[in-house]
């Protein structure tokens, strides 16, 4: 009865949040054509969301809106989601995790503590979601910088400008977060905005040090009038020996992170299976008797 408690309580999690996994294995799109490709749950669920996010605006949250706001647009939602459809979710998955939770105590056990922790989980997993879907927004974001500063800098080298290199390179590489910012860049750019405004823009909606190194790198060479074919060719060395090194950390970080799986899924189970044996024939022996 308690694997099944669980099992419903994972179940309805995963189906309240359904759609941040179905976004992610979507064929890349721009993001002015992301609610084209929204799965059909979040397209029927999201009337009853909008309303409950409607009661949500009258709180008075103290800063936690922009927070997640400010996360949504980092997880590049922003088109899909806004902070109090999510701050609704997030009720309606806690909602539904006391419900399981009062359930689990008067029909399966009278244990607080375990109806404590699926009150907790029902807390905590949107947060993890949308947290998720932040670290693989920067992941991809991060692997394509490297490889897009290179091409821009052979570009501005080539006797192109900055903008139009840029513009180039979005229409002919392949969509993802970084040609969606650098798509926002250009919108920007085109309504009136300068190139220093719309690159600080950029680096505080991304939130990256990497990203903001080099947008300072390149909103300096603007105002200073310094060639950029050089600027770009040094700030995409700097971004691969980055890449190269936070590989090296990872690496460098995995036996200390596998110690705990080790620990408590292998050598239990090594254990059991080297001394099972022993025991039993330890017991069927007689021995146990004796003692």
């Amino acid at each position: 009865m308690i694997v099944a408690a669980f099992a419903l309580i994972v179940v309805a999690g995963f189906l309240g949040l359904r759609w941040f996994s179905q976004r992610s294995k979507q064929k890349a799109e721009k993001p002015e054509q992301a609610g084209e490709g929204t799965p059909e749950f979040w397209q029927s669920a999201r009337p009853l969301v909008r309303q409950v996010a409607g009661y949500a605006q009258r709180l008075q949250l103290l800063g936690l809106r922009e927070r997640y706001a400010h996360q949504i647009e980092r997880a590049g939602l922003r088109f899909e989601l806004t902070a109090d459809e999510f701050l609704a979710i997030k009720a309606g998955v806690l909602v539904i995790a006391i419900g399981f939770a009062l359930f689990f105590y008067a029909a399966v056990a009278q244990n607080a503590l375990i109806a404590l922790a699926i009150v907790f989980m029902g807390l905590v997993l949107p947060d993890m979601r949308l947290s998720a879907a932040v670290r693989k927004q920067e992941h991809s974001f991060l692997r394509a910088l490297p490889g897009f500063l290179d091409l821009l800098a052979l570009s501005v080298e080539a006797g192109m400008g900055f903008d139009a290199a840029v513009l180039r390179l979005t229409e002919v590489l392949e969509p993802g977060p970084l040609i969606w910012r650098f798509q926002t860049f250009l919108r920007s750019v085109n309504v009136g905005k300068t190139r220093v405004e719309a690159l600080r823009e950029m680096a505080q909606k991304v939130d990256l040090p990497d990203f903001t190194t080099f947008a300072n790198v390149v909103v300096q060479a603007t105002e200073t009038g310094a060639s950029m074919g050089p600027v770009l060719r040094t700030a995409s060395g700097d971004m691969l020996s980055r890449r190269f090194d936070r590989a090296e950390k990872t690496a460098h970080e995995l036996p200390i992170k596998i110690l705990l799986p080790l620990f408590v899924f292998v050598f239990p189970a090594t254990f059991i299976m080297v001394l099972g044996p022993v025991y039993f024939q330890f017991v069927a022996s007689g021995a146990s008797s004796a003692l």
